[in-house]
Protein backbone atom coordinates (compact mmCIF):
# COMPACT_ATOMS: atom_id res chain seq x y z
CA UNK A 1 0.00 0.00 0.00
CA UNK A 2 1.51 3.43 -1.14
CA UNK A 3 2.25 5.65 2.01
CA UNK A 4 0.25 8.65 2.50
CA UNK A 5 2.76 10.83 2.97
CA UNK A 6 3.38 13.07 -0.26
CA UNK A 7 6.71 14.37 0.46
CA UNK A 8 8.29 10.54 1.48
CA UNK A 9 6.65 9.62 -1.90
CA UNK A 10 8.31 12.06 -4.15
CA UNK A 11 11.56 11.50 -2.24
CA UNK A 12 11.51 8.04 -2.82
CA UNK A 13 10.65 8.31 -6.11
CA UNK A 14 13.83 11.41 -6.62
CA UNK A 15 15.85 8.23 -5.21
CA UNK A 16 14.20 5.68 -7.77
CA UNK A 17 14.55 7.44 -10.48
CA UNK A 18 18.22 7.85 -9.78
CA UNK A 19 19.03 4.48 -8.99
CA UNK A 20 20.19 5.19 -5.36
CA UNK A 21 17.31 3.45 -4.09
CA UNK A 22 18.52 0.21 -3.51
CA UNK A 23 17.76 -3.56 -1.89
CA UNK A 24 14.30 -4.25 -0.08
CA UNK A 25 13.44 -0.70 -0.41
CA UNK A 26 13.50 -0.25 -3.83
CA UNK A 27 11.15 -3.56 -4.46
CA UNK A 28 8.64 -2.21 -2.26
CA UNK A 29 8.59 1.27 -4.19
CA UNK A 30 8.53 -1.14 -7.66
CA UNK A 31 5.46 -2.66 -6.24
CA UNK A 32 3.91 0.76 -5.68
CA UNK A 33 5.11 2.22 -8.67
CA UNK A 34 3.38 -0.68 -10.50
CA UNK A 35 -0.18 0.23 -8.83
CA UNK A 36 -0.20 3.03 -10.77
CA UNK A 37 -1.57 6.72 -8.56
CA UNK A 38 1.10 8.62 -7.15
CA UNK A 39 4.27 6.63 -7.10
CA UNK A 40 3.82 6.50 -10.25
CA UNK A 41 3.01 9.99 -10.85
CA UNK A 42 6.12 11.45 -9.23
CA UNK A 43 8.46 9.11 -11.12
CA UNK A 44 7.02 10.36 -14.82
CA UNK A 45 7.70 13.71 -13.06
CA UNK A 46 11.18 12.84 -12.06
CA UNK A 47 12.27 10.72 -15.37
CA UNK A 48 10.94 13.92 -17.27
CA UNK A 49 12.90 16.67 -15.28
CA UNK A 50 16.27 14.37 -14.72
CA UNK A 51 16.07 13.84 -18.88
CA UNK A 52 15.82 17.55 -19.47
CA UNK A 53 18.48 18.12 -17.30
CA UNK A 54 20.86 14.78 -18.78
CA UNK A 55 20.46 16.91 -22.32
CA UNK A 56 22.27 19.87 -20.74
CA UNK A 57 25.37 17.83 -19.85
CA UNK A 58 28.23 17.18 -22.16
CA UNK A 59 30.49 14.30 -21.36
CA UNK A 60 33.83 15.27 -20.63
CA UNK A 61 36.74 12.73 -20.95
CA UNK A 62 39.27 12.86 -17.95
CA UNK A 63 43.33 12.89 -18.80
CA UNK A 64 44.73 9.64 -18.87
CA UNK A 65 46.55 10.30 -15.94
CA UNK A 66 43.79 10.37 -13.67
CA UNK A 67 42.71 6.66 -14.44
CA UNK A 68 46.33 5.87 -13.80
CA UNK A 69 46.63 7.49 -10.33
CA UNK A 70 43.30 5.37 -9.87
CA UNK A 71 44.60 2.17 -10.67
CA UNK A 72 47.86 2.94 -8.46
CA UNK A 73 45.80 4.15 -5.42
CA UNK A 74 43.51 1.43 -5.30
CA UNK A 75 46.46 -1.15 -6.52
CA UNK A 76 43.98 -2.06 -9.64
CA UNK A 77 47.04 -2.75 -11.81
CA UNK A 78 47.72 -6.78 -12.56
CA UNK A 79 50.71 -8.23 -13.26
CA UNK A 80 51.19 -8.90 -16.91
CA UNK A 81 50.85 -12.45 -17.42
CA UNK A 82 47.42 -12.34 -15.04
CA UNK A 83 46.36 -9.93 -17.90
CA UNK A 84 47.22 -12.23 -20.57
CA UNK A 85 45.59 -15.31 -18.65
CA UNK A 86 42.54 -13.43 -18.51
CA UNK A 87 42.18 -11.76 -21.91
CA UNK A 88 42.52 -15.44 -22.88
CA UNK A 89 39.58 -16.64 -20.54
CA UNK A 90 37.52 -13.86 -22.19
CA UNK A 91 38.52 -14.89 -25.17
CA UNK A 92 37.45 -18.79 -24.96
CA UNK A 93 34.11 -17.48 -23.37
CA UNK A 94 33.50 -15.45 -26.34
CA UNK A 95 33.92 -18.03 -28.54
CA UNK A 96 31.77 -20.87 -26.79
CA UNK A 97 28.76 -18.35 -26.33
CA UNK A 98 29.16 -17.55 -29.83
CA UNK A 99 29.26 -21.34 -30.61
CA UNK A 100 26.11 -22.17 -27.96
CA UNK A 101 24.00 -19.18 -29.57
CA UNK A 102 24.76 -20.45 -32.93
CA UNK A 103 23.82 -24.24 -31.71
CA UNK A 104 20.69 -22.85 -30.30
CA UNK A 105 19.53 -21.04 -34.12
CA UNK A 106 20.62 -23.92 -36.03
CA UNK A 107 18.09 -26.14 -33.76
CA UNK A 108 15.94 -23.54 -33.43
CA UNK A 109 15.42 -23.16 -37.26
CA UNK A 110 15.64 -27.19 -38.15
CA UNK A 111 13.62 -28.44 -35.42
CA UNK A 112 10.07 -28.66 -36.48
CA UNK A 113 8.93 -27.69 -33.10
CA UNK A 114 5.98 -29.58 -31.22
CA UNK A 115 4.11 -32.48 -32.72
CA UNK A 116 0.59 -31.70 -32.92
CA UNK A 117 -1.46 -33.91 -34.98
CA UNK A 118 -0.61 -37.51 -36.45
CA UNK A 119 -2.01 -40.03 -38.89
CA UNK A 120 -0.70 -43.27 -40.29
CA UNK A 121 -2.23 -44.43 -43.33
CA UNK A 122 -1.51 -48.10 -44.35
CA UNK A 123 -2.44 -50.48 -47.49
CA UNK A 124 -4.74 -53.22 -46.84
CA UNK A 125 -1.84 -55.75 -46.14
CA UNK A 126 -0.64 -53.48 -43.13
CA UNK A 127 2.38 -52.12 -44.81
CA UNK A 128 2.88 -48.67 -44.23
CA UNK A 129 2.61 -46.37 -46.64
CA UNK A 130 2.60 -42.52 -44.73
CA UNK A 131 3.03 -41.27 -41.68
CA UNK A 132 1.46 -37.85 -41.55
CA UNK A 133 2.74 -35.18 -38.90
CA UNK A 134 1.16 -31.81 -37.88
CA UNK A 135 3.86 -29.35 -35.81
CA UNK A 136 1.05 -27.03 -34.56
CA UNK A 137 3.32 -24.23 -33.14
CA UNK A 138 5.25 -23.94 -36.22
CA UNK A 139 2.68 -24.76 -38.92
CA UNK A 140 4.78 -27.32 -40.45
CA UNK A 141 3.85 -30.28 -42.11
CA UNK A 142 5.85 -33.35 -42.31
CA UNK A 143 5.45 -36.79 -44.29
CA UNK A 144 7.24 -39.91 -44.36
CA UNK A 145 6.93 -41.87 -47.17
CA UNK A 146 6.73 -45.76 -46.43
CA UNK A 147 7.40 -48.91 -48.56
CA UNK A 148 3.69 -49.45 -49.24
CA UNK A 149 3.30 -46.44 -51.37
CA UNK A 150 4.08 -46.84 -54.99
CA UNK A 151 4.17 -44.39 -57.66
CA UNK A 152 1.33 -44.62 -60.25
CA UNK A 153 2.04 -43.59 -64.03
CA UNK A 154 0.99 -40.11 -64.66
CA UNK A 155 -0.85 -39.62 -61.25
CA UNK A 156 0.10 -38.46 -58.01
CA UNK A 157 -1.46 -38.98 -54.80
CA UNK A 158 -2.92 -36.08 -52.70
CA UNK A 159 -3.79 -35.48 -48.75
CA UNK A 160 -6.67 -33.54 -48.01
CA UNK A 161 -8.15 -32.08 -44.77
CA UNK A 162 -11.66 -32.41 -44.19
CA UNK A 163 -12.62 -30.37 -41.60
CA UNK A 164 -16.16 -30.50 -40.16
CA UNK A 165 -19.35 -29.18 -42.42
CA UNK A 166 -16.78 -27.60 -45.16
CA UNK A 167 -14.75 -28.64 -48.19
CA UNK A 168 -12.12 -30.73 -48.20
CA UNK A 169 -8.85 -28.13 -48.16
CA UNK A 170 -5.87 -29.78 -49.88
CA UNK A 171 -2.25 -30.44 -47.85
CA UNK A 172 -0.32 -31.25 -50.93
CA UNK A 173 0.92 -33.82 -52.94
CA UNK A 174 2.18 -37.04 -51.24
CA UNK A 175 5.42 -38.42 -51.27
CA UNK A 176 6.25 -41.97 -52.82
CA UNK A 177 9.28 -42.70 -50.95
CA UNK A 178 11.45 -40.56 -49.10
CA UNK A 179 9.68 -37.50 -47.16
CA UNK A 180 8.05 -33.99 -47.89
CA UNK A 181 8.48 -30.97 -45.52
CA UNK A 182 6.68 -28.01 -45.74
CA UNK A 183 4.59 -24.87 -44.30
CA UNK A 184 1.55 -24.90 -44.04
CA UNK A 185 -0.86 -21.87 -45.35
CA UNK A 186 -2.97 -20.01 -42.88
CA UNK A 187 -5.62 -21.71 -44.61
CA UNK A 188 -4.05 -25.01 -43.99
CA UNK A 189 -3.60 -24.48 -40.71
CA UNK A 190 -7.45 -22.73 -40.18
CA UNK A 191 -8.78 -26.40 -41.83
CA UNK A 192 -6.76 -28.69 -40.01
CA UNK A 193 -7.97 -27.10 -36.75
CA UNK A 194 -11.59 -28.29 -37.00
CA UNK A 195 -10.05 -31.88 -39.09
CA UNK A 196 -10.73 -35.24 -37.59
CA UNK A 197 -10.18 -37.33 -40.11
CA UNK A 198 -7.80 -36.29 -43.44
CA UNK A 199 -7.72 -37.95 -46.76
CA UNK A 200 -6.23 -39.13 -49.83
CA UNK A 201 -7.38 -39.54 -53.38
CA UNK A 202 -5.39 -40.45 -56.65
CA UNK A 203 -5.17 -37.21 -58.82
CA UNK A 204 -3.28 -35.97 -61.85
CA UNK A 205 0.41 -35.49 -61.97
CA UNK A 206 0.93 -32.14 -59.71
CA UNK A 207 -2.77 -32.84 -57.94
CA UNK A 208 -5.88 -31.64 -58.25
CA UNK A 209 -6.19 -29.01 -61.13
CA UNK A 210 -9.97 -27.54 -59.36
CA UNK A 211 -8.78 -27.61 -55.90
CA UNK A 212 -11.10 -30.12 -54.78
CA UNK A 213 -11.26 -34.01 -55.14
CA UNK A 214 -11.72 -35.26 -58.23
CA UNK A 215 -12.15 -38.84 -56.97
CA UNK A 216 -13.57 -40.93 -54.38
CA UNK A 217 -10.81 -41.28 -51.41
CA UNK A 218 -8.48 -44.37 -51.56
CA UNK A 219 -8.17 -43.86 -48.03
CA UNK A 220 -9.84 -41.61 -44.87
CA UNK A 221 -7.95 -41.97 -41.54
CA UNK A 222 -8.62 -40.16 -38.22
CA UNK A 223 -6.10 -36.98 -37.84
CA UNK A 224 -5.56 -38.10 -33.78
CA UNK A 225 -4.34 -35.38 -31.24
CA UNK A 226 -0.93 -35.88 -29.51
CA UNK A 227 -1.09 -35.23 -26.02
Amino acid sequence: MTPANPRLVDRLASEYVLGTLRGAARRRFERWRAAGGLAAERCRFWEENLMYLAKELRPIRPPAHVWQSIQTRLDLQPPARRRSVTRLVAMAASVLLVIGLATMLYWRAVSPGRLADIATISASSGALMWQIEVYGDSGRLIVHGGEGARKSAGHDYELWALPAGGAPVSLGVLPVGGSSDRNLTDAQRRALLDTAQVAVTLEQAGGSPTGQPTRTPLFVVPLRTVS
